[in-house]
């Protein structure tokens, strides 16, 4: 199928969902800002919990990987020290770890909310793509792992 055909089905399914108040196209992605205050080693810690804890929920753990959820030091602290910024640009890229899909349909949404850097997705038995899935992860370069059993 074309890509010119695609992207015209893709505009009327989004014209026609948004006619029916479906998925209404939103002008920018929801950013989640947390206000942190750090002035003692017991502040320091309990945020390094709060990490801790927001890391064990995938949803939470990809939404601060791609800049959904992200942290601002109270006070007014808006940009980081030098040195820090130094060594955020000298890190290499991550290779996050592969994302699951246990059950049911992956649309194309679902692909384009992935986190940056990731290279693989593992899908069970009876997970299915839509075509337009398809497409955009082989556009991305993601390879997929389907699940033997």
């Amino acid at each position: 199928m074309s890509s010119d055909l695609r992207a015209m089905i893709r505009e009327v399914l989004r014209e026609e969902l948004a006619a029916r108040g479906v998925g209404r196209p939103s002008s920018a992605p929801q950013v989640r800002e947390e206000s942190v205050s750090i002035g003692s080693d017991a502040e320091l810690a309990a945020f390094a919990r709060r990490i801790l804890a927001l890391a064990g929920d995938s949803k939470a753990r990809a939404d601060i990987e791609s800049g959904r959820h992200v942290f601002r030091l109270a006070g007014g602290g808006s940009r980081p020290a030098p040195a820090v910024e130094a060594y955020e640009r000298a890190q290499p890229k991550q290779n996050f770890s592969p994302v699951s899909f246990e059950r049911g349909l992956v649309n194309e949404r679902e692909i384009r909310n992935l986190p940056e850097g990731i290279t693989v997705i593992r899908i069970g038995k009876t997970v299915r793509l839509t075509p337009l899935a398809q497409d955009e992860l082989r556009r991305l370069g993601i390879k997929i792992e389907r699940a033997k059993s």
